[in-house]
């Protein structure tokens, strides 16, 4: 039972480390991996909470008075459908990520803050102090897919509402196992959704004039990566 245990744990941690003129170490990354069974994976959203060195770069923030002032969803693409209900004389559009994603967090003076949760390489975290090219983002070490902004949200947030979002996820488990809450995907589009205070997949009003639904985000120019289709109700 111990051998069996032993090999179903493996720990993967890297750390990519900046310095800044007042918190000193501001930029980290790491990546814990959980492996159950005939290669099934998980992540336990306690990980996301007790990672030490995302703690401390959360607590530098605050000490500076850092906050966010958006945030932006990265996926290969959104697939938008669009409908018109006749009776209704309505038009409504229903958006799904697609793919793999990434969060992107926006300070208010210390660059950006990126999280993610892949099958190949778990939770993972990267504070960007320099430039982050949005279009076209491969993961670390130019593997995986292409990722594109395809939502965006100027909602501002404190940090400590980013701790608080994360752990109303500490009971949840991210993976493909059968008793898995949540998907690897999820994990970035649930957050997105937590910070920007609205939805990002699933049935809104759509203005087919202005191309886009009444108060919600969109992407916009070659970053944006969105499947349309059309369809009309009777």
């Amino acid at each position: 039972l111990n051998d069996m245990l032993d090999n179903s744990w493996e720990i993967i941690a890297w750390a990519h480390r900046t310095v800044h003129p007042k918190l000193g170490m501001c930029g980290a990354a790491a990546s814990a991996r959980y492996k159950l069974g005939a290669g099934y994976q998980k992540v336990k959203g306690s990980t996301l909470c007790d990672d030490l060195q995302l703690q401390e770069l959360l607590d530098g923030w605050e000490r500076l008075g850092v906050s966010f002032s958006g945030a932006m969803l990265q996926a290969e693409q959104k697939d938008t459908v669009s409908a018109y209900d006749m009776e209704q004389d309505k038009w409504t559009a229903n958006d799904t990520i697609v793919g793999q994603t990434k969060l992107v967090l926006k300070t208010t003076g210390d660059g950006l803050l990126t999280l993610r949760m892949t099958a190949e390489a778990s939770f993972q975290w990267e504070h960007v102090a320099g430039s982050y090219r949005l279009s076209g983002r491969k993961s670390r070490g130019g593997t995986g897919p292409s990722l594109r902004v395809v939502d965006s949200s100027a909602t501002g947030f404190e940090v400590a509402d980013l701790r608080r979002f994360l752990e109303e996820g500490r009971l949840w488990t991210y993976g493909a196992a059968p008793d898995c809450n949540l998907r690897f995907e999820d994990f970035a589009i649930k957050l997105f959704e937590s910070v920007a205070d609205r939805r990002c997949e699933g049935i809104r009003p759509l203005d087919p004039f202005a191309g886009q639904a009444a108060g919600a985000g969109r992407a916009t120019g070659a970053s944006a990566s969105t499947n349309t289709r059309s369809q009309a109700f009777t």
